[in-house]
């Protein structure tokens, strides 16, 4: 198994493809148009439920390498080896990127499973050699880090703007940014809200 580089994408007002028109399709497409990519969909059979979802371009006929023109990134999400191999080939002749569902060895890149609290992003990654283990790690760290964090991140980029605005001291900055990272605030979180813990935070910076 390849040694995978980890790494977050820019996909916003980028064409990304998805083959297959199931549930595993649905679920790619959701998180690539939450995204902001530019969603397009290829398959002779599209569920209702894809169908309903807006802003994605449906194209309902079998997939054509005239499909990959203009593609960023391609996801192979068909429940036929056979099509499935064949996009994965023809996207890396295009110079795309391109996961092929529960295939790594027809890919170029895996996804991860992530837990997402706002910006915050956890992702564990096994390489592919076990993504049902991935899940249940998601699974287990999802009582620790609650939908509070979607707030704490939040205010965390408030004051981290006010630390470089008015510190100028590198490591006074970086002792700053790693105290405030602290359980204690994401407590002061959970009992006062996200107001009282911008207004807390703002003050230690004075200290």
């Amino acid at each position: 198994m390849p040694r995978y580089y980890p790494v977050n994408l820019d996909v916003r007002d980028k064409t990304c493809l998805v083959v297959g028109g199931g549930e595993v399709a649905l679920r790619k497409v959701r998180i690539l148009r939450d995204a902001g990519a530019r969603v397009v969909v290829v398959a002779p059979d599209i569920r209702a439920k894809l169908k309903a979802l807006g802003g994605v371009e449906l194209r309902e006929r079998p997939f054509r390498d005239i499909d990959l023109h203009g593609a960023f990134l391609v996801v192979a999400a068909t429940d036929d080896p056979v099509t499935n191999r064949a996009v994965g080939r023809d996207a890396a002749d295009f110079g795309c990127l391109v996961n092929v569902v529960d295939c790594p060895a027809l890919s170029n890149f895996i996804v991860p499973a992530t837990l997402r609290r706002g910006d915050l992003a956890i992702s564990i990654s096994t390489g592919g050699a076990s993504p049902t283990l991935a899940r249940e790690i998601r699974r287990r760290l999802e009582p620790q880090f609650g939908e509070e964090y979607a707030d704490f991140v939040d205010v965390l980029a408030e004051v981290r703007r006010e630390i470089f605005d008015k510190v100028p001291e590198s490591e006074r900055r970086t002792e700053l940014c790693r105290e405030l990272a602290g359980e204690k605030w994401v407590q002061l979180l959970r009992e006062k809200g996200r107001d009282a813990l911008r207004t807390e935070m703002l003050k230690s910076l004075s200290k």
